[in-house]
């Protein structure tokens, strides 16, 4: 089936273009949803008299991602805690949705289908690249950490052992420097 993109879309084409797709993403998708018209003379005599009307309603949908952007850019990297068990090994998952609400909470505007996860949602602690899509054109990769209680927990009695041990060392040697000096 032949369409007339009305948009741009992501690994199909520009506006204007006119491309072959299967007729069920054709029928079903993009003629249903505003994003093209089928391929026919009077589809490309419409298409070329709003041609100017769509390029700038495209214009400002791109400056707008542009904002959101920079907004998103603002509210910085993510914290996430998680359940997960002692080898890192999260009790579920970390999801798009997750992402959403702590990036929305610390002052971005994103949808939950603007993140991507292509490798699925986050089963592990660790720190992960997220790409997040706001625009065909307007890509922001953001960092998320993910972290556990019980990873705190295990960081913070490490850093106090550590803290003790060093403590301990100074005592041992503050009492050697004793025995030399009475010796």
């Amino acid at each position: 089936m032949q369409v007339i993109l009305l948009e741009k879309m992501q690994k199909l084409g520009n506006l204007g273009d006119e491309v072959s797709v299967k007729a069920g993403f054709g029928r079903n998708f993009l003629v249903p949803k505003g994003k093209a018209l089928s391929a026919n003379k009077r589809n490309r005599e419409i298409f070329e008299a709003r041609r100017a009307d769509l390029e700038a309603a495209a214009a400002k949908l791109q400056g707008e991602a542009e904002v959101r952007k920079a907004k998103l850019v603002k509210a910085g990297d993510v914290n996430i805690m998680a359940n997960a068990g002692i080898e890192g090994k999260l009790f579920g998952s970390v999801g798009a949705s997750d992402i959403t609400d702590v990036l929305n909470a610390a002052g971005a505007d994103i949808d939950r289908n603007e993140v991507r996860l292509p490798e699925g949602p986050l089963r592990h602690t660790g720190e992960y690249d997220i790409t997040i899509q706001l625009h065909a054109d307007v890509i922001a990769i953001i960092k998320v950490n993910v972290t556990s209680e019980a990873q705190l927990q295990a960081q913070a009695e490490a850093e106090e052992n550590s803290k003790a041990r060093a403590k301990a060392l100074e005592e041992a040697e503050a009492i050697a420097k004793a025995q030399e000096n009475e010796a």
